[in-house]
C-alpha cells in the first residue's frame, strides 16, 4: 500500500511540475484522480483536527459531541471511498467505461464532500463561501462546461435548500459546533477563528498550488513555443523566421551579412545517408557559432546554407569573420563508424551595406557573391562588389 501511494504521489508531483503538458489539457479521467487525491487529503485532515480538538478539554466545550459519531463516521467513510477509488484506478486505468464513470463522478463526489462539510461548520460562514469560491474558481479553469454545469448545478440546489431550511430552524445551522457557540459573537471566539483558519487552509493552499501550478506550466510553454518558434530543429542555431525578424531590428548604416553553402553536400547526403547529413549540418552550426563575434547572429538559412548577421561590421571585419569561419570548417573531420573520415568545405558570400541597400537587396547581393564563390572553384570567400 506504501509503495502504491508513493507512485501515485510521485506521478502526481510530475504531471504538475515537470511535465510541459498544462494541467488544463489533462483528459478527465487524471483530473479526476488528481480531485481523489486531493478529496482523501482533504477528509484526512479534516478527520486529525476533528480528533485533535475533541481530546482537548478547554476546545471540546465548544464542540456539538452529540454530532461527533456521525461527523466522524462520515469522514472515516469519505476517506476510505476516495481511497479505494485511487486504488481502482490505478488497476482499471484502461477500462474506458470506468474512466467515463470516473470522469463525471470525481467531480461531483468531491464538490458535494466539500459543500456538506461547508454545512457542518457553517454554511454561512466566510470560510465556507470562501472555499466555495475557490473551488467555482479551479473548475472553470479546469473542467468543461458539460462537467462544470453537471456537478454546480446539483450543489448549488443542495446549498440553497441547506440555507433555507438552516434560515427555517429545520434542521441546525453549523452542528459541528453547540448552540452557546453559534448564537455568540463568532469573530470574537478564539476558537471559532482559529477552527475556520485550520479547516480552510488545506481549501486555500490547494487553490493557490493549483493556480501556481498552472501560471508556471503556461511560462514554461511559453518559453518552449517561444524557442521553437526562432529555433532550427535540426541544429538547434536560429531558424529563417528568426534571422529575418533580427535582420529588420538590428538593419543599421553598417551591418554586413554571410550566406554561406556547404560543398557537394548532397553527394554526403546521397552517399552516405541522411543521418551523416544531419551530423555535418549540425556540426557546421556549432564551428560557425565558435567563430563568429559575439555580438553576430547565425542561423540556418535553408537546407546546407547557413547565414551570418554581423552588425556594425563593415566590409573588411565580415571578410576577417568569414574567412575564420572556413578556414575552421574546412578543418572539421567527420569520422563515420567504419573509421572513414569526411572533410567539409563552404562557399561564402558577403555583403555590406551603409544604409544605401534594402534588406532584400542586401541579401541578394550576398547570394550572388556566393554564387561567385562556387563558379571559382568552392571552399572560398566572395563579396559583393566582386560582382560584375
Amino acid at each position: 500500500m506504501k509503495e502504491f501511494f508513493s507512485k501515485i504521489f510521485k506521478k502526481i508531483k510530475f504531471q504538475l511540475f515537470e511535465t510541459d503538458d498544462l494541467i488544463i489539457n489533462w483528459n478527465d479521467f487524471d483530473k479526476g484522480v488528481l480531485l481523489l487525491f486531493f478529496g482523501a487529503l482533504n477528509q484526512s485532515t479534516s478527520i486529525l483536527w476533528y480528533w485533535h480538538n475533541v481530546k482537548i478539554k478547554k476546545q471540546v466545550q465548544w464542540l456539538n459531541i452529540d454530532f461527533y459519531p456521525s461527523r466522524m463516521s462520515s469522514l472515516i467513510i469519505c476517506t476510505m471511498l476516495f481511497s479505494v477509488l485511487l486504488i481502482l484506478c490505478h488497476y482499471f486505468k484502461h477500462n474506458q467505461k470506468f474512466r467515463t464513470l470516473i470522469s463525471y463522478s470525481s467531480p461531483a463526489l468531491f464538490g458535494m464532500v466539500m459543500i456538506y462539510g461547508g454545512y457542518t461548520v457553517g454554511i454561512y460562514s466566510v470560510p465556507t463561501v470562501s472555499g466555495f469560491v475557490c473551488i467555482v474558481l479551479v473548475g472553470l479553469v479546469f473542467y468543461n462546461r458539460k462537467i462544470l454545469y453537471g456537478v454546480a448545478i446539483p450543489i448549488a440546489i443542495f446549498t440553497v435548500i441547506v440555507c433555507y431550511q438552516s434560515s427555517n430552524n429545520m434542521i441546525a445551522y453549523a452542528p459541528l459546533f453547540t448552540e452557546a457557540l453559534n448564537h455568540t459573537q463568532v469573530f470574537e471566539n478564539a476558537f471559532w477563528v482559529r477552527s475556520m483558519a485550520e479547516l480552510f487552509l488545506p481549501i486555500l493552499l490547494i487553490s493557490i498550488l493549483f493556480f501556481e501550478v498552472l501560471l508556471s506550466q503556461w511560462r514554461r510553454r511559453e518559453k518552449k513555443i517561444e524557442y521553437l518558434s526562432t529555433t532550427d530543429a535540426l541544429t538547434e542555431i536560429y531558424n529563417r523566421r528568426y534571422i529575418g525578424h533580427q535582420l529588420n531590428h538590428i538593419y543599421t548604416d553598417a551591418v554586413s551579412v554571410i550566406i554561406l553553402d556547404l560543398d557537394h553536400f548532397k553527394a554526403i547526403n546521397d552517399g552516405y545517408g541522411h543521418h551523416v547529413g544531419d551530423e555535418v549540418l549540425c556540426r557546421v552550426a556549432r564551428t560557425l557559432e565558435s567563430s563568429i563575434r559575439q555580438k553576430d547572429i547565425v542561423g540556418r538559412f535553408g537546407g546546407e546554407e547557413f547565414i551570418v548577421l554581423l552588425p556594425y561590421a563593415d566590409l573588411k571585419q565580415a571578410q576577417e569573420v568569414a574567412e575564420r569561419c572556413r578556414e575552421k570548417i574546412a578543418q572539421e573531420l567527420i569520422i563515420l563508424k567504419d573509421k572513414q573520415q569526411i572533410s567539409i568545405t563552404a562557399s561564402f558570400g558577403i555583403a555590406s551595406s551603409t544604409g544605401d541597400l534594402s534588406q532584400e537587396e542586401l541579401i541578394r547581393l550576398a547570394d550572388q557573391a556566393l554564387y561567385l564563390s562556387k563558379q571559382k572553384g568552392r571552399n572560398c570567400v566572395s563579396h559583393y562588389l566582386e560582382i560584375s
